[in-house]
């Protein structure tokens, strides 16, 4: 058996090297789904650590990440992988060979998850609060019990160990099939001192699994306290060509969809969102795509490009900017050129909203139409696996009509939600603020 081993912090380039500091006044980790190039929830742990760096400027904030390096990169702070094991040389076969092979990633497996779990405890000792922060993590459609719904049971259990303060905070839930799933999450959620969820619909889904949230708090997504400054100014402009904002990914559900029933919705979608630029393009608007996932949604990206050339459409010849964004400014920047938002994912939205845009949904889950109902735009939403083009034209055009009737409201709640937010970060860090006066 090997010894437990110490968990490789990764640090940024501002903090390698320092061994200045004073002593912190409190030590709060943030764990997550960072690291996997997925913008949204780099805007959530961006606008967390935003605010607890204003209330606790003497504080020592770390993040646990499934790529480390990434994080510490993007964030400026030392970062902890969410697990030392890696079973990537370990190939699968069948028969006799590969029920041998099975027992050999057992065996390997169990050493591995003790130095997991004295790793998080070493690394979680000393700290103040393990604050699970927003993100979809609640979740096991994209992989099994073993996935999200283990890592966040296994940190949290550390945490208890180490004599670390749980906090779920502003967390998302999607589809939880799988019992062991639904057994992990309750234990893990048991442990915490303070629960949020961001939505209506996480706390429902939660209650469905069989815990008890009925005096937790629901608070709006904490992406909408990034700092304003973050955002660029848009001054009432009447521009002769309109530019339209236009998210793609691909969307799948292993528990729910073969590979043929996957790739028949993923075919009407994309066919649909190639007839959806082809009709803005003959109707004169401007299309920016965006991106809210800088490792998955690329493909989506190059394949519309594809099938649009098929048909004619050359991208510079037809005004359709295409650019990627690596990072949550890069997002920013590009969503503020635009003057609406048609998307399917989460953040694309709510950044649009949050610069006062008005935004239409192609809902791949119910969080997309708890979003744009709060800001009263839920009549422009249609679930994405039979998006269909009358429709999402429809919506567009009479959105776009509207636009100087609703900005005003979309502007009423993005300040609404940033009061709340402030409540619930005193709520969260105020027992720290005033030990650490």
């Amino acid at each position: 058996m090997s010894m437990p081993v110490e968990y490789e912090t990764a640090m940024p380039p501002a903090v390698q090297g320092s061994a200045a500091a004073t002593a912190a006044k409190c030590r709060i980790v943030f764990f997550g789904v960072f690291g996997v190039q997925n913008i949204g929830n780099e805007c959530t742990l961006q606008a967390i650590v935003q605010n607890a760096r204003k209330r606790l400027p003497g504080g020592e904030f770390s993040a646990v990440s499934y790529k480390t390096e990434d994080t510490a990169e993007r964030h400026q702070m030392p970062a902890i992988p969410v697990s030392q094991q890696n079973f990537g040389g370990v190939k699968r076969r069948g028969g006799l060979r590969g029920k041998f092979e099975k027992l050999l990633r057992l065996c390997l497996r169990v050493p591995g998850e003790l130095n997991d779990w004295l790793g998080a405890r070493r690394a979680l000792r000393g700290a103040d609060l393990l604050v699970m922060t927003g993100t979809g993590m609640l979740t096991d459609y994209m992989t099994t019990a073993t996935g999200f719904p283990y890592d966040i049971f296994r940190w949290t259990g550390a945490a208890r160990l180490a004599g670390c303060k749980v906090a779920f905070v502003g967390v998302g839930a999607g589809p939880i099939y799988g019992n062991l799933s639904k057994r992990l999450l309750r234990r893990a959620l048991s442990r915490a001192e303070f629960r949020s969820f961001r939505d209506e619909n996480t706390r429902d889904r939660i209650r469905k699994i069989g815990f008890d949230n009925d005096k937790d708090y629901v608070f709006p997504d904490l992406a909408w306290s990034l700092d304003p400054e973050m955002f660029p100014q848009r001054a009432n402009r009447k521009r002769a060509v309109r530019q339209v904002g236009l998210g793609v990914m691909d969307h799948r559900d292993i528990h729910l969809w073969t590979p043929e029933e996957h790739q028949a919705r993923y075919e009407n979608y994309l066919n649909t969102m190639c007839e959806f630029v082809v009709w803005l393009v003959e109707h004169h608007y401007a299309v920016r795509i965006l991106q809210g996932d800088a490792k998955n949604d690329a493909t989506t990206r190059a394949e519309l490009r594809a099938r649009l050339e098929k048909k004619g459409i050359r991208y510079q010849e037809a005004g359709i900017i295409d650019e990627g964004a690596r990072g949550v400014e890069d997002l920013i920047a590009q969503i503020g050129e635009c003057d609406i938002v048609v998307s399917p994912r989460f953040h694309n939205l709510l950044l649009g909203l949050m610069m006062n845009i008005p935004a239409v949904s192609i809902s791949y889950d119910p969080k997309t139409d708890f979003l744009l109902e709060g800001v009263g735009l839920g009549k422009y939403c249609q679930p994405l696996e039979e998006v269909d083009l009358q429709r999402l034209i429809g919506h567009f055009t009479e959105l776009e009509a509207r636009g100087e009737e609703v900005k005003p409201l979309i502007a009423a709640k993005a300040k609404e939600y940033r009061a709340l937010l402030d409540e619930e970060y005193d709520l969260l860090f105020g027992e720290l603020q005033r030990r650490s006066r």
